[in-house]
């Protein structure tokens, strides 16, 4: 089956290119030292609510990317995931997180380098651990899979459950961190299995709730899905990161995990008019399903915020003519 990116989607005669050149400013917040964050907390969840004092949330970051366009034993290869994996791991480091970048891993070392990452560099209670997927996903029976560069097809089936990674065993490796907070985004598709998607608009402001312990993820598109491999979910994450679209609901110069899921998942909702429909959520775990993921935001808008936390629709993509082009799709589903 022929797979087409948004812009095929979305195609029209009138095709315009969104600007954002309102003024900036620089959050006084924005960063502790070199690779932590302090943030302000406010009395209450309302984003007018008295400044209590600020706390400094992190002391260092870490992050992990990784991008798989070599599939080597029945996957049809990509060509934007190891580019999209390199464009936020430098975005990253901007943002002051010691990042490590992995392409094309087999199933032994996806294994590895994920458990390691959450096991050591999640030692410490103060750090904050980010994860980038950027590869072919897949659904069995309800169950998510990442597909890492040698895993046969799905239909040898056991072949590919045991080179193929599940969500089952990455949230076991979420558990194991001490990590205040971890975050984890998929630009594939597949079942959520660990986490329960959000639907409640996030909090108006930072408050103690925020520093609490969690697990967030995030995933480009659902099981039954097909998510494009044209960058464009990488593109509109860096926007929503670097404060070039309106993600930080509040306007208070901080981007939250929730704030970040809620953006994209109506952004490309609306985009792909619900032929893709971002997922994101906690862990099903009580200890890890308070708090936020707090990114710092070093440039935003004086735009109000939207009402009731919905963000303006705009029904042309932005991003240039190679969208236009037939991608390979980076899910599949058997049930």
């Amino acid at each position: 089956m022929k797979i087409f990116s948004f812009m095929h989607l979305l195609n029209s005669k009138r095709l315009w290119r969104l600007c954002f050149a309102l003024p900036v400013s620089v959050s006084a917040f924005a960063a502790e030292g070199e690779r932590g964050l302090t943030v302000p907390i406010r009395a209450g969840v309302d984003g007018t609510a008295k400044l209590s004092e600020t706390f400094r949330l992190y002391r260092r970051s870490k992050a992990l990317i990784i991008g798989i366009d070599n599939y080597t034993n029945g996957w049809p290869g990509l060509s934007m995931a190891v580019e999209d994996a390199r464009q936020v791991a430098a975005a990253l480091k901007k943002q002051g997180f010691d990042v490590t970048l992995k392409t094309n891993l087999n199933a032994v070392e996806l294994q590895s380098t994920l458990e390691s990452f959450f096991v050591v560099e999640g030692a410490d209670s103060e750090v904050r651990l980010f994860v980038w997927y950027a590869g072919h996903g897949h659904t069995i029976g309800g169950e998510g899979y990442l597909v890492p560069a040698d895993a046969p097809r799905p239909d040898q089936m056991a072949a590919f459950k045991l080179k193929a990674l599940p969500m089952r065993s990455l949230g076991a490796y979420v558990r194991l961190a001490e990590a205040k907070h971890a975050f984890a985004v998929f630009d594939s598709c597949f079942s959520g299995t660990i986490f329960d998607a959000q639907r409640a608009l996030p909090p108006t402001a930072i408050t103690y709730a925020t520093t609490r312990p969690v697990r967030q993820f995030l995933t480009s598109g659902d099981a039954d899905q097909t998510v494009s491999d044209n960058g464009a979910f990488r593109e509109l994450f860096l926007r929503a990161l670097n404060g070039e679209e309106i993600a930080d609901a509040n306007r208070d110069g901080f981007l939250t995990a929730s704030e970040l899921g809620l953006f994209l998942n109506d952004r490309v909702t609306n985009l792909t008019e619900a032929r893709q429909t971002p997922r994101y959520g906690k862990l099903r775990d009580r200890r890890f399903d308070r708090g936020d993921f707090v990114f710092a935001l070093a440039n935003t808008t004086k735009t109000p915020p939207p009402r009731r936390g919905r963000y303006k629709s705009h029904r042309i993509w932005p991003f240039g003519d190679r969208s236009r082009i037939a991608t390979i799709p980076r899910c599949s589903k058997l049930i």
